[in-house]
């Protein structure tokens, strides 16, 4: 993997995605990558902030990704173990030639189906969640480099909880409970997000919630804004009010909320997955008024391509959608185990090579 010529500086992303301007480079953004990946960069299994610092300066990141909040918790996890997902019993063969675990969405279960389930379920104070890398992170950081914080889910923990289907009857047969599930949840995240804030070396907080699937939302959009808006908005002030960057990631089609995601304070979007939305379309939509990151396709170039496809795609969208600013390069979501790592650095290669301000656009 080629060396960055660059030293880390976050002010590269908050230049692009507050849209003042280009900055030198394209800032290359990814808030997950698979550990296989990471123990080949670094010649040892990351363990601990301080590895995954390293790995984000030598792959050239102006930021290190640290996720905290409910869906952390091990006693929130372990709840949904059989309920919310299944694990299947055949691993497959991932294209790096090692086996995985999977794990599938199960949609009629849930953990918390009546007020009674609501007031029986361990939920677990955000006071003792573990903060102390953010601590730690201050001390090890290169340069200018920062932490993007991953809290969020205030949307996904609800039906996560509930099973979808029960959640969807709920709307209709028991408000009152998906209520107390957006309040109980949504404290939980703020208060997430209010003690993370604390830390210097935070510099932007990512709020993950999938709204929706590749042609539309997953609830009509006065659900969202009843239930989740609120939490969204409150999230989103309180980061400027700390002076950091608010940003937001959802997988699908997000057309018609992408001014409702404007107006409740977000400063950029994540990962426009080219399989459901036009980011080109998307940039002169948005024009001045929201920052833009992803839209490298996982459908086909990341995992199956080839490096030459990859460099392709990765120039490409450069060429397209760097000049001016407002855009991170990062893929259309993540880089999972089934992107090989020769794409990994395919990826990386193209950015370092075709990233440069001025950008050619020939």
């Amino acid at each position: 993997m080629r060396q960055p010529s660059f030293a880390p500086d976050f002010e590269r992303v908050c230049t692009s995605l507050l849209r003042l301007g280009e900055p030198d480079h394209v800032p290359m953004v990814e808030f997950t990558v698979w550990g296989g990946h990471k123990a080949r960069v670094l010649g040892h299994p990351a363990q601990g902030i301080g590895d995954d610092i390293e790995f984000a300066r030598r792959v050239g990141y102006d930021h290190a990704p640290f996720n905290v909040g409910l869906q952390m918790d091990p006693t929130f996890n372990a709840a949904l173990e059989g309920r919310h997902y299944a694990v299947d019993a055949q691993t497959d063969e991932v294209a790096t030639g090692e086996t995985v675990e999977r794990r599938w969405a199960v949609s009629t279960s849930g953990v918390i189906r009546s007020h009674a389930d609501f007031e029986a379920f361990p939920w677990p104070n955000p006071d003792a969640f573990d903060y102390s890398p953010l601590a730690e992170a201050a001390k090890l950081l290169p340069g200018n480099m920062k932490i993007i914080v991953q809290i969020g889910k205030v949307f996904n923990p609800v039906w996560w909880l509930m099973g979808f289907e029960a959640f969807s009857f709920a709307l209709y047969d028991d408000p009152d409970l998906v209520a107390r599930m957006c309040e109980r949840i949504g404290s939980i995240q703020m208060r997430t997000l209010e003690r993370s804030l604390e830390y210097a070396s935070v510099g932007a907080y990512l709020h993950a919630d999938d709204l929706a699937f590749n042609t539309g939302l997953l609830v009509a959009r006065p659900v969202l804004q009843q239930y989740v808006y609120p939490w969204f908005r409150r999230m989103a002030e309180l980061t400027h009010q700390a002076g950091r960057l608010a940003l937001f990631h959802s997988d699908g089609n997000l057309d018609t909320v992408l001014d409702d995601l404007i107006a409740l304070g977000y400063d950029a979007v994540h990962p426009i997955d080219p399989g459901a939305m036009d980011i080109v379309r998307t940039k002169e939509q948005v024009h001045g008024r929201l920052g833009l990151l992803g839209n490298i396709d996982l459908r086909y170039t990341l995992p199956m391509g080839t490096p030459a496809e990859v460099e392709a795609e990765v120039a490409d969208r450069i060429r397209q959608l760097a000049p001016g600013g407002g855009w991170c390069l990062s893929s259309a979501n993540s880089i999972p185990d089934y992107v090989p790592f020769s794409n990994y650095v395919a990826m990386q290669s193209a950015w370092l090579k075709y990233g440069k301000y001025p950008i050619q656009t020939a």
